[in-house]
Order: C-alpha cells, then structure tokens, then sequence
C-alpha cells in the first residue's frame, strides 16, 4: 500500500530542461559573481563545491556544510561577500530564467489530489540549490510552498545526500515514517531517479515517452507523461495495489546511513535548552532517546549481528539496554550514536554474500536471518525517530 508519493521537480513538476537550465544558471551566476566579488572566474570553484555535495555519504554534514567547506579553500577571503552575493543573485537576476521554463498543466491538480487522499507529498528534487531557488522554481511550476502541504521538499540546506545515491532516498523516507515498499518516485532523469530510488526499495515511475525502453537495472511501474501518471492515480485501487518489493542485502546500508541522517536533521534543530525535557513524568527526555540509541548500537544490534555472523543459528535473547551513560549533552550523544553506527556499517561491509542468509532466533521475533535483524536495527531507527518528535512535538500525519 502506498502511502508517500515523491516528485522530482524539473522535468517532471516543471516544465524545465536541465541542460539549458543549468547553463544559463551557471553561466549568469558566474557573471554575477565575479563582478560583486572582483575576481575572474567563481564557475570552477562552484563546480568542485557542487562535486563535493555529489560524492558525499556524510550523515554529519547536509550539503550546504559540505558545499561551503569545499568552496572556502578555493574562494579565500571571499566567503562573506559569495554569500552576500548569493542571496542578491537569486533575488535580482534568478527570477529572470522563469523564461526558459513552462508550467505542467497537471502538476497542481496532482498534488492537491494526492494530499486530499492523505498521501504524503514530497517534492524531491536533487538538493544542489538552496531553499530560495527551489521555492521560486516550485512557484514557476504554480506549486508555492506557502499553499501546498508538503511533508518534505529536498533542498541544499536540509538534505545530507544527493541522488544518485540511494542514501538520498533513504534519509527522505526516514524523515516522513515511511517504509521504502510504501512510497513511490516519480522523475524524468533515468540514472538519478528510477535506478537509485528502485535499488531502495521504492516503486518507480518513469516520466519518458511511451515507447521509451526502460534498462535491465530497474522496473518501473510505468513509463509515460505527467499526465499518464495523473491518469494512473486516478484509478481506482492502483496505488493501494503496489506490493512491496523483497529485501535485499545492498539495501541495509544506504537505509542505515539514511536513518542516521535523518536524526541528526533533527537533533540539531533542537535548543540548547530542550535537550533533557521530558515530555511527561516516565517518558526520555531528548537526550536520553539518542543515548539509548547509541548503547543499543554498541551493546545489542552490532553483537547480535557479529554471532549471527559466525554460524551456529545462536538464540538472541532479550535485551533492553536503557540510556547508558547520558550527560544530557544531546549532540554530543548524536556524535556518539553516529560513531558507533559507522562501526556497524564497516562490519556490515565485510560480510560475504552469503553471510545475510545466516539464521537465528530471536525471542520475540522467532525464526530470522542476519538480514533480518539488520532489518530490525532499521525499524528500531524509525521507532525512535518518531519518538524523538514526539518528545518535541512534532509528528508527520498518520
């Protein structure tokens, strides 16, 4: 059953064509910059930034911090002014490539159908832009933030990931509460959105021509225009038909370090002051759901995964580590977390192939496999995800 529908923005929400669309951006950035900051080229550097935030796997940094901290080096003493810079650019001259794009007919009507039905929207564009340029291309295409109820809208600031990477997926659906069998994508670019978002796990759709012959490395459910895929919503049961797709080992990590960043967005959201507030008498404070996080990791998911791992069909007992050692001192429970999660991903990346088929019982689970308690470890992430905002309030619709 589906329950999320994710929309890549150009080429698919709005009418856009990236290649011409990301030159003239570029070239007219380029332009921009270099006359406010006085030097002669800022296209080589922004480019060598944009690759940094595309071949990074880093849950600790979203992509504006993995964006700045490439593009310092390249730009020094120029920092201060390229922000400045920025910001006038996309409020004096970005509005200006409104004109090499077009409105989709259908795009609103999709979304607003899809959010009366409760789905949960997400536009998930490739998070290479800053809040400020996907919010004017969402107004281009008649979609305003300010007046459709989206769960999630990819951005440089908010995302850790980029697509190819499956972890990009991963860490959208950690954020929203739902699982990859639940959610479908829906994009033009074939190697951005249809291959990753398949190898997660997601149902795909692909916006081509009819007659376009998907690749042997993914199986959409559909291939056709915006409107095609409208038409498709629109029948009844379709969606609700979907069956999730069979997990696979190569799915663990990205969901991992997806759920992993997924936190961290959230932690460091929250104030100094916020850390160790119990929502009721009983319940974990902030800090204390992370520290539990981070003990569990240490001391049941990655034993339980490592004797797995050895044979023998071993019996896993139950085992409810509380908080550990907590100070209270919140983020620095998420960098701890984030150590020993990193620990677990590089034991995970020296199993063989056929170490995941290795069986166990579990005391409340019965019968299971390492996959399967690798598995466990993520819903054990979502479970605490969703307590986490629940403890500060803030809960996705159900």
């Amino acid at each position: 059953m589906i329950r999320a529908v994710l929309l890549d923005l150009d080429d698919t929400l709005l009418g856009n064509p990236t290649e011409a669309f990301v030159s003239a951006y570029m070239d007219a950035l380029n332009r921009y910059l270099c006359e406010r900051l006085g030097v002669e080229d800022t296209l080589q550097p922004v480019l060598a930034a944009t690759r940094a935030v595309m071949l990074s796997r880093d849950p600790l940094r979203t992509n504006e911090e993995t964006f700045y901290t490439a593009l310092a080096p390249l730009l020094p003493g120029h920092m201060d002014a390229f922000r400045e810079g920025a910001a006038a650019f996309y409020e004096a001259v970005y509005p200006a490539l409104r004109s090499g794009t077009r409105v989709r007919a259908a795009a609103r009507p999709l979304v607003e159908g899809l959010v009366a039905r409760e789905y949960r929207v997400v536009v998930a564009t490739n998070p290479f832009f800053p809040r400020v340029a996907v919010e004017q291309r969402l107004d281009w295409a008649g979609l305003p933030v300010g007046e459709m109820l989206f769960a999630l809208v990819t951005m440089l600031e908010n995302a850790h990931f980029s697509k190819p990477h499956s972890d990009y997926y991963e860490e959208i659906l950690a954020r929203i509460e739902v699982a990859p069998g639940e959610a479908i994508m829906v994009g033009d670019d074939w190697n951005n959105d249809i291959v990753p978002a398949h190898r997660a796990g997601l149902h795909t759709y692909w916006i081509a021509p009819r007659d376009a012959a998907p690749g042997l490395e993914a199986a959409p459910v559909g291939v056709g225009t915006l409107e095609d895929f409208a038409a498709c919503v629109a029948r009844p049961g379709w969606l609700d038909g979907l069956a999730p797709r069979p997990l696979e080992p190569a799915q663990i990590a990205p969901r991992l370090n997806g759920g992993l960043a997924a936190l961290l967005g959230i932690a460091r959201q929250i104030a100094p002051d916020a850390w160790t507030i119990r929502p009721a008498p009983g319940e974990w404070s902030p800090a204390e759901i992370i520290c539990h996080l981070a003990e569990t990791e240490r001391a049941v998911h990655r034993p339980r995964l490592a004797e797995i791992a050895q044979g023998g069909e071993p019996f896993l007992a139950a085992s409810v580590p509380g908080t550990g050692d907590c100070s209270g001192d919140g983020w620095a429970a998420a960098l701890a977390f984030a150590r020993e999660r990193q620990i677990t991903l590089d034991f995970l990346a020296g199993l063989t192939d056929g170490a995941w088929s290795r069986p166990a019982v579990h005391h409340r689970l019965g019968a299971t496999t390492l996959l399967g308690m690798a598995d466990h470890i993520v819903q054990h992430d979502r479970a605490h995800i969703r307590q986490l905002r629940e403890a500060l309030g803030d809960t996705p619709p159900a």
